[in-house]
């Protein structure tokens, strides 16, 4: 012990001291040991800078946002005592993908949702913690306190300190944070793996195979890519993937600054088709919990208003092309995008929206830059794809990166080679899945998108060919390329700017008037881009208008009006305008599924009469069938050239068909709201009348005895695809010849298994209480009018022999019948099944007196297929019988 001690410590410890003598000593104790003490803190703060030089010392640097510093393995990341505890968001997209399986470079992982993040310091530790944005209640409110304990955050990633300098920047080695399995992108990969369907397959994350690609940093994000390697356990995978035991994906990782001061919102309509930013608000005051924000733009006047009321935004909104694109491509896709300009004036904004080349010296991966990217996907995905990156807090869109495929280009420019399961036309409407549904109303597209565009042009191909305006074998004509991609072009930007689908739009064009290109010049062949049209082909003999909108239709610009005019209070008026001719919206959950109710509202048909539209296309494509080998074959040019023109236009016809199943028992859906102008009720039926075309040109297109004929020679025609090599399947079906029968019989079944839904059924018989029975087609005259047009050849004396594919019909509609009777599906009336029964019962006395003596001379396979289908039905009424009993 050293005197200074000493002294201090026998001094202070006299009893016999004053307080005031104490004081004094201990002050002078304190000068002399505050030099070495001030010494030990210099030393140590020093210390600390001297090791962060040291960390980052020759490291490559990313200044930005976040600042990074890549050395020896690490990445770490600088973050401020300003920047703890503060909001910003995190988003995932996929780098780089496996061209396959969902798995597509460009695709976000969590569309337009990012995650609301911040970094929280725990003794010597941060964190990165996931913060809930959905619940909130006004500040300073008891409610605010009760959401704050309910509502907790989800830890995402912690980082131990590893420095701190002078000015409080501390660093951290967030290495693992982004070569790891923070966007959850493993997920996507075992089910991309999986041999078992519906089931995750089995593949892990291997560290060792994964590093950190590329780190980039500006002034309002922070970019981190990193390479993963995922090892495969499973026995195959995707054949783009070069060696199937390690499955590489890119991941791109999005740090993003929210605005400092929030955009004020606009609230949500149900009358018009906007995303929506939606919270959950326990504040007593509000009208009710939910909070509904349009998803848009931040679109402010830059001044006052000119003498036709227009201003200048203080921010246009640009997209930018990358230089991916084929030139091209390029002018095509910046008119689709400047477009737009045209719905923004109705808004109140000129010059708001504009088309630039993305400057050399930007990257894509600046939150400042929206974008239009390519995508050379092997097996295609979507098509194209719009989503955003928005701030949760209010709405506002802060950017977009589309993607467009380079396959849906290809297919425009030449014949589609994808061979298509025509049924699926049918299918894929109604018989959609909850997860689907759900992906489809935040815009996401599938491959079927892609097949459709693919099937559409052919069927464009094959109708220039027969009008003598397309030479076999020749490229499609520039004018449809062109307005194809300005319509995708338009599509998608109208998905960045905020806007959902519009499947109803097409019925604002009356169906005389969808070649007069003086009406849909202004109006739009449909009054939405937001709409899957139908391209617009000429029934035989007149001339073609349009093919695809030109620009915007009147629906685009009355809901851009809406959700970016400045005024709150006008948004309000705008709103009230549904019912206005050119204003018809229905979106995703009322186009699809079994639910769907609304002949109206469809993907992929056109005009005010969907079904009138569905039969002239139908007969433009029967017209089309027997003279397919003349008008696409030409010398030296390889046979299958007919199949896939054929398996395009039946997948077509089978799409005419579609909404025809929809009226019956169908009833108009109107969004209307009580005292709007011309206000409707909200739903009205669809009449008996119409009900009943619909029904009949079910029969005539497809129940019929000679609903769909093809003649032999050209069925002859129908050549094989004989490539054999990756990347091409060479066989339909998996038979080197065309399945004639299962295709045909795949759209019949599909058609009557729509018809016998256990929904439609149950919605008839409400219809029949709600209207009257007497203005609906009742579930006897839809079974009696199936039945007869199925069975003609056995309905009346003496019979008739039946062909191959009419057999295949009957046997279907006895499954669907016998199946109600015997093993009804859930939810199927119990008045459904009585009347199947009665429908059998009447059928197997016609069969029972065709096959009585003296019997028509039927052929053996006629006999025999109407002895075995007596049979069936004698068998199917004495078990339904028992399980009754």
């Amino acid at each position: 012990m050293n005197n200074k001690t000493i002294a201090s410590k026998t001094i202070t410890n006299d009893p016999n001291l004053s307080m005031k003598y104490r004081k004094l000593l201990f002050l002078m104790a304190a000068l002399i040991l505050a030099p070495a003490a001030l010494t030990a803190q210099d030393s140590e703060s020093s210390d600390d800078d001297n090791a962060y030089a040291k960390m980052i010392e020759g490291a490559e640097v990313s200044e930005g946002f976040f600042t990074f510093y890549q050395k020896d393995g690490k990445l770490l990341m600088a973050v401020s005592e300003d920047q703890l505890d503060s909001d910003f968001l995190l988003n995932y997209q996929i780098a780089r993908g496996i061209g396959s399986s969902g798995l597509y470079g460009g695709t976000m992982l969590n569309i337009f949702e990012a995650e609301l993040v911040a970094l929280r310091k725990q003794n010597d530790r941060i964190m990165l913690v996931n913060k809930p944005h959905r619940y909130n209640a006004e500040a300073g409110t008891p409610q605010a306190r009760a959401v704050d304990l309910t509502y907790g955050e989800s830890i995402l990633e912690t980082a131990k300190v590893e420095a701190t300098n002078e000015d409080g920047m501390m660093l951290i080695d967030v290495h693992s944070w982004f070569v790891g399995d923070l966007s959850n992108i493993s997920q996507r990969i075992q089910f991309a793996l999986s041999s078992r369907p519906g089931q995750p397959g089995r593949a892990s994350l291997d560290r060792d195979r994964s590093f950190v690609e590329m780190v980039e940093s500006f002034p309002e994000n922070s970019n981190v890519q990193a390479m993963l390697t995922f090892r495969n356990q499973e026995r195959s995978a995707p054949r783009t993937v070069p060696d199937s035991r390690f499955v590489p994906v890119s991941i791109f990782y999005s740090i993003a600054k929210l605005p400092e001061e929030p955009m004020k919102p606009r609230m949500a309509d149900d009358r018009l088709g906007y995303f929506m930013t939606v919270h959950k608000d326990f504040t007593e005051t509000q009208e009710e919990f939910f909070q509904r924000f349009v998803n848009r733009w931040r679109l402010e006047c830059d001044g006052p208003r000119d003498a036709e009321g227009l201003c200048e935004p203080k921010e246009p909104i640009v997209y930018y092309l990358e230089n991916t694109i084929p030139e091209r491509y390029r002018q095509p896709m910046m008119e689709g995008v400047e477009a737009w300009g045209d719905a923004f004036e109705e808004a109140g904004f000129k010059n708001a929206i504009r088309a630039e080349m993305l400057p050399d010296s930007a990257s894509a991966g600046d939150i400042r830059y929206a974008t239009l990217r390519w995508n050379v996907s092997d097996q295609p995905g979507y098509g194209a794809i719009g989503p955003s990156v928005v701030d949760p807090r209010t709405g506002e869109i802060l950017d977009a990166d589309m993607l467009y495929e380079a396959n849906m280009f290809l297919g425009q420019v030449n014949t589609f080679r994808n061979f298509v399961e025509p049924q699926e036309a049918i299918n894929e409407i109604y018989n959609v899945t909850a997860e689907e549904l759900e992906l489809m109303k935040m815009g996401v597209k599938t491959e079927s998108f892609f097949t459709e565009m693919g099937t559409q042009t052919n069927l464009v191909r094959t109708a220039l060919m027969a009008n003598g305006l397309l030479e076999a074998g020749a490229p499609m004509p520039d004018e449809f390329v062109d307005q194809a991609t300005r319509w995708v072009t338009m599509h998608e930007v109208g998905h960045t700017l905020g806007l959902r689908h519009n499947f109803r739009s097409s019925t604002d064009t009356p169906v005389n008037r969808l070649h007069d290109t003086s009406f849909t010049g202004p109006r739009g062949v449909f009054s939405s881009v937001m709409d899957y049209p139908s391209p617009n082909i000429a029934p035989n003999g007149e001339e073609n208008g349009h093919f695809y909108n030109t620009g915007v239709g009147s629906y685009d610009r009355w809901v851009i009006s809406y959700g970016y005019t400045p005024d709150d209070d006008d948004a309000e008026e705008i709103a009230r305008r549904a019912a206005e001719p050119g204003h018809a919206y229905g979106s995703d959950e009322d186009a699809r599924g079994s639910a769907a109710i609304d002949p109206n509202v469809n993907v992929f048909s056109l005009s005010a009469d969907p079904l009138a539209w569905g039969r002239q296309r139908a007969d433009l494509i029967r017209g089309m069938l027997p003279v397919l080998p003349d008008i696409a074959l030409e010398d030296d040019m390889p046979y299958y050239e007919v199949t896939d023109l054929f398996s395009s236009a039946f997948f077509q016809y089978a799409r005419a068909l579609a909404p025809s199943v929809k009226y019956i028992g169908g009833q108009y859906q109107h969004r209307d709201h009580i005292g709007d102008p011309n206000g409707r009720m909200p739903f009205e039926p669809v009449p008996l009348e119409k009900q009943r075309e619909a029904l009949n040109t079910i029969v005539d297109y497809a129940f019929a005895e000679n609903a769909i004929r093809l003649p032999q020679d050209v069925y002859q025609k129908f050549g094989a695809n004989r490539w054999s090599h990756w990347g091409n399947s060479n066989t339909y079906s998996g038979r080197i010849d065309f399945p004639l029968h299962q295709t045909l019989l795949g759209v019949q079944s599909s058609l009557l298994s729509q018809l016998f839904n256990p929904v439609r059924l149950q919605r008839v018989r409400d219809t029949e209480v709600k209207f009257g029975a007497e203005n609906t087609v009742t579930i006897p005259e839809l079974m009696d009018t199936v039945t007869e047009a199925i069975w003609s050849e056995a309905w009346n004396s003496p019979g008739s022999n039946i062909g191959s594919n009419r057999r295949d019909l009957q046997r279907a509609h006895l499954d669907a019948v016998i199946g109600l009777v015997t093993d009804a599906p859930n939810g199927t009336p119990a008045d459904a099944r009585s009347v199947a029964r009665l429908v059998l019962q009447d059928l197997h006395e016609r069969l029972e007196r065709r096959l009585a003596p003296p019997a028509f001379d039927f052929d053996t396979y006629t006999r025999a297929h109407l002895v075995e289908s007596k049979e069936r039905i004698e068998r199917a009424l004495e078990a339904g019988l028992s399980l009754e009993n």
